[in-house]
């Protein structure tokens, strides 16, 4: 059947890359989570989305949330991450009124990779890992290379290498990471509209073992070629009930709403019944 990955834990339901969103969707039965790492200032794996502090997640310890210019994720130590709640969301911002079912949850703060697996890792349950950097502005996320390196180091001490997918729009950390490690699962990721007769073959020849693409880019020919080339193939991020029915035969959805999927799952028992990892 499908792997149910919940999106940041499920960021429609829960905090997003939060310890208490990641718990949750291991609560639900996920398959596993998807979730986004970048280095601190002081080499730490963290789990957080955007380059900068996002103003309408991050509260002072006043309570107060942060005004902008915000800072660089890169530039501040784990301490200093640490000392922002990621647990509500601004109500006034544009963040709040589009995840309305959020079940906020105040003292959440930004998390390492240590500590997810630490809280939810175990046999079954899978990490896909966003290895965020951009090759389009790297002065604002630091070296891909860096981080594929801090990442494995993580999932090695934690033994849980075997279980986790390395995924990312900035492939020189993917190609990084499989010149360190060439049994790491990587699934390339495809923005929308980047998909070409190309990009597929490009994928299997760095040695990809599947392809992480925008659910409205994924057309039958694409996956067949995929198919036919021996990669899997996961869609991000199908929210929408009739997409998530339309696609439910496909490796991996990724999902804000994983609570949608288990129920398309249940009610489709034809879904296919591969398997996601090896």
């Amino acid at each position: 059947m499908v792997w149910n990955i919940a999106h940041r834990g499920g960021a429609a339901l829960m905090p997003e890359n939060t310890l208490v969103a990641f718990a949750n969707a291991r609560r639900r039965g996920c398959d596993g989570i998807e979730l986004d790492v970048q280095l601190s200032r002081d080499g730490e794996v963290v789990v957080v989305h955007d380059f900068r502090l996002n103003p309408a997640l991050c509260r002072n310890a006043d309570g107060r949330w942060i005004q902008g210019p915000a800072p660089l994720i890169k530039d501040l130590t784990l301490e200093e991450l640490q000392r922002f709640d990621v647990g509500r969301a601004d109500p006034s911002s544009r963040y709040a009124h589009a995840h309305p079912l959020v079940q906020w949850c105040d003292g959440e703060r930004i998390p390492t990779l240590s500590d997810v697996i630490a809280r939810v890792g175990g046999e079954g349950f899978w990490l896909f890992v966003e290895l965020k950097t951009t090759a389009v502005e790297p002065s604002v996320s630091g070296s891909a290379q860096a981080l594929a390196e801090a990442t494995l180091a993580v999932l090695r001490r934690h033994h849980y290498l075997e279980r986790s997918i390395l995924v990312g729009f900035d492939w020189r950390g993917l190609v990084h990471a499989l010149s360190r490690a060439p049994d790491v699962q990587c699934w390339f990721t495809t923005a929308p509209g980047a998909v070409n007769a190309a990009t597929l073959e490009h994928i299997r020849r760095a040695g990809g073992t599947g392809w992480f693409t925008a659910y409205k880019d994924l057309t039958a020919a694409h996956l067949e070629r995929a198919r036919a080339l021996g990669l899997k193939v996961g869609a991000w991020t199908v929210n929408d009930a009739a997409d998530l029915a339309r696609l439910v035969r496909l490796d991996v959805l990724c999902t804000d709403r994983p609570d949608r999927l288990a129920r398309q799952k249940v009610s489709d028992p034809t879904a296919n019944n591969t398997t996601a990892g090896r």
